[in-house]
């Protein structure tokens, strides 16, 4: 009997916990608590900022030449795009199947989200879509790098190339993936990061951008920083701003505080370590779950060196499973398992969480108003994984052992046989 009709469960261990963190953390944020400066637009205190040390090191695990941290994974994106110049006439193609951020930060900066379809085998945006999309007002690409797989990077640069077309990598699921021995961030114009709880690397709240472009990287501190910039080092001086008036063009501020900095310092200690175990017992567990009938891995596309994950994610063919439906399935295994177990995102152009017109800010011209309107959009591959495909988890399972993985192979063989008592 199904655990949700009361049988046994297949499983009653706790799973790890998220975040994860030891006395180093604490001393981390403890040193901040007594430093007196706990912002970067606060007041030099003769040591280099928690926010510095953390572009400085984030810049260096990733191999590339800059790094700037951010309020939010939000933020990260429109700053890249005011960066890159994008905003109003401009269109800025996104996939359908992203978290809701990726398309408000278009219209954040005025500028128009047009959402193709995606890959079926991996959830990410498709480049095929991405060709038929293209129109004399496109001027940009945001891949998003979904849940435990990445975009096929060679196609989408390839396209941006003949088109003369920007590319934002959002990476906000994918930190530390690599691409041909490329860091997820560091193949597109300007890579985004969040850095929330959920998030792969977190400091509670927070975003990171990465970029190889001097001139991209001086607009973006200026972005963030209420048209500031850091000061030459020779000319610092104790208990004076750091944060420099430019104005060369105006910013807002989206600092960073250094309490976050301070964990993420920690959590980036961690990170390489931990994505190793996840994408190792990830890899053993599609070994397992495609045994069972009615079940498709994803694809992990032959130039993805490493992978990390934000969530593990997993295809069904539920006539395999009696022919229930796809969240109660979800919930069966919810409760043989002990953990949340979801279905993707709702494409955007079905989600209660993108309702531009509501807002009067993104009323501003009857064009406008009809470029957002997502009424003529038929996106089949990116509904039917929302809704009768896919099967998402936690990427904290994954750190799990051996045996935490055959009890999650045990638990989809076990509703798989007992789906007839669904209800």
């Amino acid at each position: 009997m199904l655990a949700i009709n009361g049988g046994t469960s297949a499983r009653d261990k706790k799973w790890p916990g998220w975040p994860e963190w030891d006395e180093n953390t604490l001393k981390q944020l403890e040193s901040v608590l007594h430093s007196g400066r706990w912002a970067i637009s606060g007041q030099w205190k003769g040591t280099t900022s928690k926010c510095e040390q953390f572009e400085q090191a984030f810049a260096k695990f990733n191999k590339a030449p800059y790094s700037i941290t951010t309020t939010n994974g939000s933020s990260s994106l429109v700053i890249a795009l005011e960066a890159l110049g994008v905003g109003p006439g401009d269109e800025v193609i996104i996939p359908a199947l992203t978290w809701v951020a990726t398309a408000i930060a278009v219209c954040d900066v005025n500028a128009t989200p047009v959402f193709v379809d995606i890959d079926p085998n991996t959830y990410c945006i498709s480049g095929a879509e991405v060709k038929k999309a293209i129109t004399s007002k496109t001027k940009a690409i945001i891949p998003v790098h979904l849940y435990g797989c990445m975009v096929d990077m060679d196609e989408i640069l390839k396209i941006a190339k003949e088109h003369d077309l920007y590319v934002i990598e959002d990476s906000s699921h994918s930190h530390g993936s690599l691409w041909r021995d490329q860091y997820a961030g560091t193949i597109g114009d300007i890579g985004a990061f969040s850095l929330q709880q959920g998030k792969v690397l977190t400091s509670g709240e927070g975003g990171v951008i990465l970029t190889k472009d001097k001139n991209y990287y001086e607009r973006c501190i200026e972005l963030r920083s209420n048209s500031r910039v850091y000061i030459e080092e020779e000319k610092l001086q104790m208990d004076k701003m750091q944060l420099i008036e430019k104005g060369s063009i105006m910013g807002t501020n989206y600092c960073l505080s250094e309490f976050q900095a301070a964990v993420l310092l920690d959590q980036l200690q961690r990170l390489e370590k931990q994505n190793r175990l996840k994408e190792s017992n990830a890899v053993y567990l599609d070994s397992q779950l495609s045994q069972i009938p009615g079940i498709r891995i994803m694809k992990r596309h032959e130039q993805v060196t490493k992978q990390s994950y934000y969530r593990y994610a997993v295809r069904i063919d539920n006539q395999y499973f009696a022919g229930s439906p796809v969240d109660k399935i979800c919930k069966a295994l919810e409760a043989e398992l002990n953990c949340t177990v979801e279905q993707p995102y709702k494409p955007l152009h079905t989600s209660p969480l993108y309702r531009p017109l509501t807002k009067k800010r993104y009323a501003w011209s009857d064009a406008y108003v009809e470029a957002l309107s997502t009424d003529g959009y038929r996106l089949p591959v990116s509904v039917k994984a929302a809704e009768n495909e896919g099967i998402v988890m936690h990427h904290s399972i994954l750190l799990g052992d051996r045996q935490d993985m055959d009890d999650i192979a045990a638990a989809f063989e076990k509703v798989r046989r007992f789906a007839h008592e669904i209800i």
